[in-house]
């Protein structure tokens, strides 16, 4: 894989991951803290971090194992988890930026089944 295309989904993943944590931290401070979101965001915020730690450390796809497919399903839940509350706006760009991570992370799972 090129180093521009690992640059770019390290990129994704990370805003990916900043997003997330921030939802978490939002939703823990609240009043009634969303527990499922907590969850899903939780979930998808430490699996795209574990990628790109191994994406830094410029690892073969084949040591990587399941984590971009773990990645790959865990953005497209808290995707799904962050939709439902389309009143919030941070919840939404949430939701769009694991959907482009969810999406973009296919690429990667064409690479680690080779």
């Amino acid at each position: 894989m090129t180093q521009q295309k690992t640059e770019l989904f390290i990129k994704i993943c990370m805003k990916t991951w900043l997003l997330c944590e921030t939802c978490v931290h939002a939703e823990e401070t609240s009043k009634h803290p969303r527990y499922d979101l907590i969850s899903e965001c939780t979930a998808c915020a430490r699996s795209c971090f574990a990628l790109v730690s191994k994406l830094v450390a410029e690892c073969d796809m084949e040591d990587m194992g399941n984590m971009v497919w773990d990645c790959m399903i865990h953005c497209r839940q808290c995707a799904q988890e962050c939709g439902k509350y389309t009143d919030d706006e941070d919840l939404g760009l949430c939701a769009d930026v694991c959907e482009v991570c969810g999406d973009s992370l296919r690429e990667l799972t064409r690479f680690s089944l080779n």
